[in-house]
Parts: structure tokens; C-alpha cells; sequence
């Protein structure tokens, strides 16, 4: 197992999760189960299984005692040290990397805690090396030929998708071009400078963006000095990549010979940050990267483009409710086989078809009922004459006595009453459904609590 001693860490987990407010009413979205696992078990277990020994998170003040009771209970060997920052205060991603900067001493690798992938780590590692890039993003493709007819929970609609337009080198997966589609209607215009600089220019906006990123030291050093970017992929990123085309991102003999404009502050110059110390550049130019494309860049920002691994991220309704129905069929280590089935869980029911489903601990299952393809959760309680199928149970929820539940998302410490039949229907967390209530294609919850969101 390598130990990537040149990198440090950081998972994001302080999102509120606004694009699915539902399922976040009372529960952060980095705990959302995926499987028999919150979903933040993942991007966690894709940096141990590449050999990182520690990690930072960065996690809200108002759940983090939560967040860490869950992870500890997850059994990593990692050091796992949790960053809280204040709930109350709309920070973005460049804002909590800026408020950890003094502890960020080498190269960073940035991550979702809403990515589940099973690619290979060291792969992305390794072009970030090979390239001694300055930036290098992940990207994948929706999941290719898919044949799934999934009716998502709540009413009908169509699944939206953000899009990005993304520029790079089809021979060498340089990026030069990184914007949202939104900011365009008909056309996009091109710079000369980018045309000047790649002939061989693919512009794509199918590939997603995984918000799994790897930086020199230096960025995070100009994100200090750069205090009015407050997102990463938003801001930050593009930015970089935009900067990439002046002519002031090539190599000088000395640090001197870089041109400042008037108003142009040397301390915070990206390009006075982004320059080797002498020694570095001579050793490099020394090396076989001398002779790769454009080597003499100060700035160089790639793309690592997923083929033939899945990667999703599970921040909408739509995507999370597709990571839950295929992860059992994904090379991703989710625990033991037995795993599935928690021991710690009282099943009295001989009606659980354990090959389609997930149980977590301390949860109860009466006899005379029916579980098919569902996933439970820890804490639950489900009572007898009850029928379960492609339903999505979170933590601490009760299903009482002569209940129906059809392809249904049920949030944390929810309670479905007696009689209660349910089709297509998404049920906040702390939601009590009437007893004897028939449901369709609806979100049951209660709008205080979102209008507060």
C-alpha cells in the first residue's frame, strides 16, 4: 500500500445539500445512507484504500459531533481529524480551504463527500505527477447504456442536469477551457490566445465534474491572499485555468523578469506564486519532463477523464436515488457480504430477500412482513403486516402495523402510522404520516422546516 506522503487530504461535508432539502431537514447530507453506509463512508474509504493514512473534514459546528459519531463507527484505520465551521455563515469551498491554509503544508487533494467511484486513485495521482501539473479535476461519464427505467420518489418531472463546458487537449487532456453552460445561450466565443494554444481542441459538455481535485501548495496560498472567491469550481478553478493563457505563464531565468501590472500587487501576482524556486526548475528541466508539452508553463491544469469506471455523485434527488439501486452491482467495497445483513438487527420476518437488501444495526423486522430490494437502516422498528418494495428506509424510522410502501424514500426518525399506503412518495425526516393515509407520487413534510432551509 503506497503512502502518498506528499499530499494532504480535505473532504467537504459542510454542504447544506440545498438541491435536495427534503432529505436534509434534520440530517447533514454527508450522512444520507448509501447502501448499508452514510454516504461520506465512501469518498473516506477511497483515500484509505489508496494508502492516505490521515485526512481532514470539514464538517458543519451544528452536526459535528454527529458526523463524527457516524464515521467513528465506520471502523476506518484512517486519522480522521473533523474541521467544523459555523453553520450560520453561507461558506463555499474556497472559503473553508482558506480557513484551514496554515495546516495545509504540502500539494492537496480536495474531494466531495458526495463522490462514489470505483476508479482507480493512484491513476489520477500518477498524471498529476507525470505532468507536475498545477491542477488536475476528475471527470466521468453518465453511466454509459444504461437501461434503467427508474421512477424517482414525489412528483413526476424531468431530472435536470447542470452542465459544464469543458475545453481540453484531446492528445494530452490539458484543460484550457472551464465554464458553466448556463453562462452561454447560442453561441461561446473562443479566444485567439486558447485557439493559439492547443489546435486540437475538444470542447465536451457531457463529461460531469467529480469535485475531486489535486493542487499545488501555491493555489491555496493565493486563495489566502484572494479573499473575495468563496467557491472552488465557480471561482477558483476557472481562474487557473483561464490564467494558463497569458503570457506571463512561462518560465524566467529569475522571478524579476515576470511583468506586473501597475495595479497589480507583486505579493499576490499568480505568477510569482506559481514559480519553482531555481532549484525545482532545474531539477525538472533535467528530467524527462523537459521534453512533454509545454513543460515551460508556470501554470498547467489537466483533466483526468474516467472510460470504463463508474462515478457518480449523489447530490440530487434523481442521482441519489440511483447510487442506492445500483451500488450492490458496483465494484465498491461496501463491508463483507454479511455486511448487508446486519447481525446486530432482530429479523423475525422469513420473508426478507437478503440478496436484495440492506439492514442496518438495532434494527427490528416483526414477522408477516414483506422486504423486497429495499435498504433499512440503523434504529428502525418495521411491524408486522407490512409490505416493503424498492424502498429507501433512513435511520431511526417506524413503520407501524398494516402498512404498504411502494419505491419510497422514508428520511430519518420518520414514522409511517398504521394502514398507511404509500406509492412513489419522498417523507421528510421527523414526519409523522396520518394513520391510514393513501400517498402518491408526493413529499410529505412539514414547510416550516424548509422555509428555514
Amino acid at each position: 500500500m503506497q503512502n502518498w506522503l506528499e499530499f494532504q487530504t480535505v473532504i467537504m461535508a459542510a454542504g447544506k445539500g440545498s438541491r435536495i432539502p427534503e432529505m436534509t431537514v434534520t440530517k447533514p447530507k454527508c450522512l444520507l445512507p448509501v447502501g448499508n453506509k452514510p454516504m461520506i463512508y465512501y469518498p473516506l474509504k477511497l483515500l484509505e484504500s489508496s494508502g492516505f493514512k490521515e485526512t481532514k473534514i470539514i464538517v458543519p459546528d451544528s452536526y459535528s459531533s454527529d458526523i463524527q459519531e457516524e464515521v467513528d463507527r465506520l471502523g476506518l484505520e484512517m486519522s480522521i481529524n473533523f474541521v467544523p465551521i459555523p453553520s450560520d455563515d453561507d461558506w463555499g469551498t474556497a472559503d473553508s480551504l482558506r480557513h484551514i491554509a496554515d495546516y495545509i503544508t504540502t500539494d492537496i487533494i480536495v474531494l466531495s463527500c458526495d463522490f462514489i467511484t470505483d476508479t482507480d486513485l493512484h491513476e489520477v495521482l500518477n498524471l498529476y505527477r507525470k505532468h507536475n501539473a498545477s491542477l488536475v479535476s476528475l471527470y466521468f461519464s453518465p453511466l454509459q447504456n444504461e437501461k434503467h427505467d427508474f421512477v424517482i420518489p414525489g412528483p413526476k418531472s424531468k431530472n435536470k442536469i447542470e452542465k459544464d463546458i469543458i475545453g481540453y487537449d484531446s492528445k494530452t487532456n490539458r484543460i484550457l477551457l472551464m465554464a458553466s453552460a448556463s453562462d452561454f445561450e447560442e453561441t461561446m466565443p473562443l479566444s485567439k490566445a486558447l485557439l493559439n494554444k492547443c489546435s486540437n481542441i475538444r470542447l465536451s459538455s457531457k463529461l460531469l465534474d467529480a469535485h475531486l481535485y489535486i493542487m499545488k501548495r501555491w493555489i491555496i496560498n493565493y486563495l489566502v491572499s484572494d479573499k473575495n472567491m468563496s467557491t472552488l469550481k465557480g471561482e477558483l478553478l476557472p481562474f487557473v485555468v483561464k490564467k494558463q493563457l497569458s503570457k506571463q505563464s512561462t518560465y524566467r531565468k529569475n522571478s524579476n523578469e515576470i511583468n506586473h501590472d501597475d495595479n497589480d500587487d507583486v505579493k499576490t501576482n499568480i505568477f510569482t506564486m506559481s514559480r519553482e524556486s531555481n532549484i525545482e526548475y532545474n531539477i525538472h528541466s533535467m528530467t524527462f519532463l523537459k521534453n512533454t508539452i509545454n513543460s515551460e508553463d508556470l501554470i498547467k491544469c489537466y483533466a483526468y477523464i474516467m472510460d470504463s469506471n463508474i462515478g457518480m455523485r449523489a447530490n440530487t434527488l434523481y442521482d441519489y436515488y440511483k447510487i442506492n439501486k445500483i451500488i450492490s452491482k458496483l465494484s465498491i467495497d461496501i463491508g463483507n457480504e454479511k455486511d448487508k445483513i446486519s447481525s446486530e438487527a432482530d429479523i423475525l420476518s422469513n420473508q426478507l430477500d437478503k440478496e436484495s437488501c440492506f439492514v442496518g444495526p438495532n434494527t427490528k423486522i416483526m414477522e408477516k412482513t414483506s422486504i423486497k430490494n429495499s435498504s433499512i437502516g440503523a434504529r428502525c422498528t418495521i411491524n408486522s403486516k407490512t409490505r416493503l418494495t424498492d424502498c429507501i428506509l433512513m435511520n431511526g424510522v417506524i413503520i407501524e402495523e398494516r402498512c404498504v410502501l411502494h419505491n419510497c424514500i422514508i428520511c430519518h426518525d420518520a414514522i409511517i402510522s398504521a394502514g398507511c399506503e404509500l406509492k412513489d412518495c419522498l417523507i421528510s425526516g421527523n414526519f409523522k404520516v396520518p394513520p391510514g393515509g393513501k400517498h402518491y407520487n408526493e413529499v410529505l413534510t412539514a414547510m416550516d422546516r424548509l422555509m428555514e432551509i
